[in-house]
């Protein structure tokens, strides 16, 4: 099977034209670097925001995430039009530059600034992959989304590995806050790849146009006003939510084990550097080669009930076995189905949808969406902690499973308004979006 895969990845790039393959090479490099980035930064703003405040502050920063969100995708959607996505790009490249280079050096000398930078990690990586992921869905070809979509993450996976080494194995001997520094070659890559990226786009045929079609700015509002538009588009702000919410509970629950497990700061960074390593090493395999055999075999519906399902099992499985392992294990799952299975296939979902929505209205899931769930999750983990403090961790993970079955109940109505997206492309799109939906049997539903 295997052997197969492999000679059908030939026959896919024989068939693309030179521009094609240096796009896809471009944006191979450019979610390698976003995601090495992203490892750097999150094992040390973790770190340090747990040294400075406590696990007990995650609930506060992720409720602070929201006023801050709205800011983000608001000066996005409005300038975005006007300065165009590579400026907005290199303009989010610049801000994240300044902000680890003031942190590298001034960490430990200002109260609030390891949580400011907690904040921006956070809000920085939604917003580079959704820049990066709006130029994929109006660039690829929707026949070529089951092979390349792999592809992107799994290199994303590979970066995150490489990413998260530094500081694994560096950690305790340059100290959380100068690794900031080694962050700075990797922005100089992604501004670098993205740029030649959108000039060769020039070349492609088909490529949609991204200027986008709407030349006015839009806020959040015009963002939102996109998607109650669109039911499909509801119902993955609806998956994004579910996904969120139960990530930012196993979160806080991993984070309050982990610190009471390794309470030395170096030592806990070395520990979610390596973490992480293991997870992104699991990602890769589902990135590059699990998630087409599970899109050959199942289909793209069903994959998308498989992964509720995997989490709901792994939940049960900590509610009647706790422990750190357990808990390690859980949190290992959601991480690993996040950034991979889930982020194919939930990106599958928007490729029949206009230029707009996937710029504009997937901003405000992306962005705005994603992080308003934690602030959700956050007041829901802070009342648990005022009414029942004493059965916090059963609470939390009681109503996890509760988000799982209300998540495979959603995914038995998108899937209409999913299909009604593809009959409204051109016969020769909906000829080949139909293998990517699934085996027969589920092109009968």
């Amino acid at each position: 099977m295997i052997y197969r895969f492999l000679n059908k990845i030939k026959e896919e790039y024989r068939s693309y034209s030179k521009w094609e393959k240096v796009f896809i090479l471009c944006m191979m490099v450019c979610n390698f670097a976003i995601t090495g980035e992203a490892a750097v930064t999150r094992a040390t703003s973790n770190s340090v925001f747990i040294a400075a405040y406590t696990v007990k502050s995650f609930p506060i920063a992720w409720i602070a995430l929201v006023p801050l969100n709205l800011l983000i995708v608001s000066l996005y959607n409005r300038f975005l039009p006007t300065i165009g996505v590579v400026w907005m790009l290199l303009t989010s490249l610049a801000i994240s530059t300044c902000m680890n280079l003031f942190s590298a050096f001034y960490l430990g000398h200002f109260q609030a600034l390891p949580f400011i930078l907690y904040l921006w990690k956070d809000i920085f990586i939604i917003l580079m992959f959704q820049q990066l992921w709006s130029v994929i869905h109006s660039t690829i070809n929707i026949s070529r989304a089951r092979y390349l979509y792999g592809i992107f993450f799994g290199m994303g996976g590979l970066g995150s590995i490489a990413g998260s080494m530094i500081p694994g194995f560096f950690a305790m001997n340059l100290g959380s806050a100068k690794l900031l520094l080694t962050t700075i070659p990797f922005y100089v890559v992604v501004g670098y790849f993205y740029y030649f990226a959108i000039k060769t786009r020039e070349y492609i045929p088909f490529s949609q146009d991204i200027s986008l079609s709407n030349k006015r700015s839009t806020d959040v509002a015009g963002g939102l006003k996109l998607i109650q538009g669109s039911k499909l588009l509801q119902f993955i702000l609806l998956l994004v939510i579910f996904m969120q919410v139960s990530a930012t509970i196993l979160d806080y629950q991993f984070a309050r084990i982990l610190e009471a497990e390794i309470p030395h700061m170096d030592k806990r960074t070395e520990f979610i550097g390596r973490f992480f390593g293991l997870v992104n090493t699991v990602n890769i395999f589902l990135q590059f080669l699990g998630s087409f055999v599970l899109l050959k075999l199942i289909g793209l519906r069903y994959s998308h009930f498989m992964v509720p399902f995997i989490l709901l099992c792994n939940c049960l499985g900590y509610i009647f076995r706790s422990g750190f392992g357990m808990m390690a294990i859980t949190f290992a799952s959601i991480k690993s189905l996040d950034y991979s299975i889930f982020g194919i296939i939930k990106e599958m979902l928007y490729i029949p949808l206009n230029v707009d929505e996937k710029f504009k209205g997937k901003a405000i899931i992306d962005v705005f969406a994603y992080r308003t769930s934690k602030a959700c999750a956050s007041f829901f983990i802070l009342a648990i902690q005022v009414i029942a403090p004493l059965w916090l961790d059963t609470s939390l993970s009681w109503t996890l499973v509760c988000i799982f079955a209300l998540w495979i109940f959603a995914i038995f109505s998108m899937f209409k308004f999913y299909y009604y997206e593809v009959d409204k492309q051109p016969q020769a799109a909906l000829e080949i979006v139909k293998p990517i939906t699934s085996t027969p049997a589920v092109e009968a539903d």
